[in-house]
């Protein structure tokens, strides 16, 4: 059964972005906590303000490679927690969504490898870089999307190089659970262009 694309606007860092991307309809809000990320709020006084300030079915997403990087007692304004880990920990009552990225065919040999032992609500593809984690603009092969969709049947978060200009063409052709997008939409690392963002929901819409 075919269902409404579902949209996660991902490196959150500021009130106005988190606002705006909230009035366009997203469906989930992504906040950066890895430090090495120019995206990174773990630092921020004000980021529980701005997370208990996000309306009921709006999904506050934290994204890490280990919860030590979150700030103590921000769990519970929190809705789900992406992992760019093969080995995520189970948080009670949080969404888990596990993060793979995508260089070739034997990336989804290690997506099955980490799915033997335990299973995330969802999957998150993005585009492999040898020196970024994500956020870096870069696309991968669609087609390995489209495998690991049929493969694993999970819902599958796409993301990788989306923008405006692509994330039609790639609805149409992975059908994703939902699509993701931070650098695609922004003016600079950590704070979103307002037409880009616009655009980027009329184009999924």
């Amino acid at each position: 059964m075919e269902t409404v694309t579902r949209i996660k606007i991902c490196g959150i860092t500021n009130r106005v972005d988190a606002d705006l991307a909230i009035m366009l309809g997203a469906d989930a809000l992504g906040f950066i906590f890895v430090p090495e990320s120019p995206r990174y709020v773990g630092h921020q006084d004000g980021l529980v303000e701005i997370l208990t300030s996000i309306p009921p079915f709006v999904t506050r997403t934290a994204v890490c490679t280990s919860l030590e990087t979150l700030p103590v007692g921000l769990l519970d304004s929190l809705d789900a927690i992406q992992f760019y880990s093969p080995d995520f920990p189970q948080v009670q009552g949080k969404v888990a969504i596990q993060s793979f990225r995508i260089k070739d065919e034997s990336s989804l040999e290690l997506i099955a490898d980490a799915l033997k032992n335990r299973r995330p609500q969802a999957i998150h593809l993005d585009a492999y870089h040898k020196d970024k984690m994500g956020g870096s603009g870069e696309t991968f092969n669609w087609e390995l999307a489209l495998e690991a969709k049929a493969r694993f049947n999970l819902p599958l978060i796409l993301s990788g190089g989306l923008t405006p200009d692509n994330v039609a063409e790639a609805i149409s052709r992975v059908k994703p659970y939902a699509v993701d997008v931070a650098s695609g939409v922004e003016a600079e690392p950590g704070r979103k262009d307002p037409a880009r963002l616009r655009a980027f929901f009329r184009a999924v819409r």
